[in-house]
């Protein structure tokens, strides 16, 4: 048996191969060993997912000390569980955060960028009203149907005026120092549709995600949720810090009764709740073994390397502790994962694609470069993307997605400048600074750039082509250059507009140069910037069991609710996330709290 036979687990028990072929032959043993594999792989599986699946041992009742009770009892308060507590007080109820973070640096949500459909806000910044309808097409269109319709449809009829009542108390003034329209005004040569991939304007960017500025003021996102906690707080709600939510109670016919928290000191604290459990813990990016057992893309392209550890926890977790508490506090109550596919905030969002020509390891042009691909290439080969003095055209036409550029904010200039200071020459050490991809340089691009005054000198330069690969991407390069002046791509179907900007005629010619290692964008087989996937819940929140019926008392919100995001993560404007996550919260609080 090969080592990497060993390490995927790939591999058939000889003795139940041989039982197969003296019983029924040949045929017989191939389908023995088929079926034995299978039923190792389910073993092997159901063994790696034990530990965190599985509900932990009962707590001594003696140990456990009473927190009191309350209406409703909110695990996490991030951008879905703060906005929920704050709804649910402001309405009456009385409230209990359990919060697990200490409360000196505690951070209240991840991310500055916030999108929603058709806020007052983003009308006023010069943002297109948004047809519903059309949104809610191309959404759907994006999940293969196979979201939950009735909650997008949430997103999209109250998204926009709960943002506006989020910034309400903010002067004019405040607004325009801390907050922005991405990409607002837009630009008159923005295109809107990629690939046929629709997208819109819909994205608040709160410049400085600190808390405080030196004047002692609320500044960005972080210091707005700080002044709905301080709201909340003053309509009664509590938060407990250092908290770790540990088990639901449930009384005997499995309903949901309240939460079992472990302190900082390691003592426990029972939180009753009469309306409602609302999990809002954040997601599981942090937890290597969920994330290994639960996104099946991950694990399947860490297997067919040969090795299912390859698959790791995200390294982007902190100050926030993803640990996934609030998934698993809804599994061992009874609820399940949504089925999926099952997404996180990494690559493959539809019409995201690098834009500019790309070469692989043969020299041979492989998508349409603007739809973008999860084409698979082979290990240590490597990507290259070439384009010339004419990319910042191209740039300012990209629409306003994840990750993209926002033309109104002082990202464009960074990324317009970040190749000011690069000289024709081969690739030097003074050069591995020149790098794209973030918010830096070009979207969806990255690796080491060098440029020169020619073609020909480029690809001496790139030193990754040589004899008959050198041939070939001279080919493909004349050959893409005919398709631009045509404006018809023959091979894969780019869009005329997009191919006119992205040919390769004006000096300087750039060629940007990465690795495929097999990982993801993050350095490792991992789920990126935050993971996407979360517990079956219905359009109210209701977390489901295994007969798809809710489960009295549990609820969930933001990246704990399942449903919004299928096949992969999905950015018709930026900050999807976070505005969905807010929206979930808010209305979520004031469901229960009507109760």
């Amino acid at each position: 048996m090969s080592e990497k036979e060993k390490k995927s687990g790939r591999h058939i028990n000889r003795r139940n191969f041989l039982k197969g072929v003296a019983a029924t032959g040949a045929i017989s043993a191939v389908a023995a060993a088929h079926s034995a594999y299978a039923e190792q792989s389910v073993n092997q599986s159901q063994s790696a997912a034990k530990s965190w699946r599985d509900k932990p041992d009962p707590i001594d009742e003696s140990l456990i000390s009473d927190g009191g009770t309350y209406d409703i009892v909110v695990v996490g308060a991030g951008n879905s569980g703060l906005f929920c507590a704050r709804v649910a007080a402001m309405k009456g109820a009385s409230v209990a955060v359990i919060e697990n973070q200490a409360e000196n640096g505690y951070a209240r949500g991840a991310g500055g960028d916030v999108g929603t459909v058709n806020s007052q806000y983003m009308l006023d910044q010069g943002a297109p009203r948004i047809d519903e309808s059309d949104f809610l097409r191309e959404y759907a269109r994006r999940c293969v149907i196979r979201h939950n319709p009735r909650r997008i449809s949430y997103f999209v009829k109250n998204s926009g005026k709960i943002f506006d009542w989020v910034i309400k108390d903010m002067s004019k003034e405040w607004l325009a120092q801390n907050c922005h329209g991405m990409s607002c005004p837009p630009r008159p040569d923005v295109l809107l549709e990629v690939s046929g991939w629709k997208f819109w304007f819909g994205t608040a960017i709160f410049r400085t995600m600190g808390m405080n500025n030196s004047s002692g003021g609320v500044q960005g996102w972080q210091g707005l949720l700080k002044l709905h906690q301080e709201k909340a707080m003053a309509d009664g709600a509590k938060w407990f810090y250092e908290h770790h939510a540990e088990i639901c109670d449930l009384e005997g016919s499995g309903a949901v009764t309240g939460v079992v928290a472990k302190r900082a000191d390691g003592k426990y604290v029972r939180f009753k709740a009469r309306k409602g459990v609302a999990l809002c813990a954040g997601d599981f990016s942090g937890n290597r073994e969920m994330v290994r057992d639960i996104l099946d893309e991950l694990r399947h392209l860490a297997e067919a390397q040969g090795d299912a550890n390859l698959v790791t926890a995200s390294g982007n977790t902190r100050p926030i502790v993803r640990d996934g508490s609030g998934i698993k506090l809804g599994i061992w109550a009874g609820g399940h994962i949504e089925i999926g596919p099952r997404t996180n905030m990494g690559d493959g969002d539809p019409g995201t694609g690098a834009w500019y020509l790309q070469l692989d390891g043969n020299g041979e042009r492989f998508c349409d470069e603007a739809a973008g691909t999860m084409l698979c290439h082979p290990t240590g080969s490597v990507i290259v993307t070439l384009y010339d003095s004419n990319w910042k055209k191209a740039l300012g036409m990209q629409p306003p997605r994840h990750m993209g550029p926002d033309t109104s904010g002082a990202d464009f200039q960074t990324r317009l400048s970040h190749l000011d200071n690069l000289k024709p020459g081969p690739i030097s050490k003074s050069q591995q600074g020149f790098r794209g991809g973030g918010q830096g340089g070009l979207p969806s691009v990255s690796g080491t750039t060098c440029c020169a005054n020619t073609i020909e000198e480029l690809l001496d330069y790139m030193d990754c082509y040589k004899g008959e690969t050198r041939k070939k991407a001279l080919a493909e390069i004349t050959r893409y250059n005919q398709m631009c002046e045509k404006g018809v791509d023959e091979d894969f179907g780019k869009d005329p507009r997009i191919l006119k900007v992205t040919s390769l005629k004006e000096p300087l010619f750039y060629a940007t140069i990465a690795t495929y290692t097999g990982r993801s964008m993050r350095g490792g087989i991992n789920a990126g910037m935050c993971v996407t996937t979360g517990l079956d819940t219905d359009a109210e929140g209701r977390v489901l069991n295994s007969e798809f019926k809710p489960i009295k008392g549990l609820y969930a919100a933001g990246n704990n609710a399942g449903g919004r995001y299928v096949v992969v993560y999905q950015s018709p404007f930026a900050g999807i996330s976070n505005g969905m996550a807010m929206t979930d919260g808010y209305l979520l609080g004031e469901k229960l709290a009507a109760m």
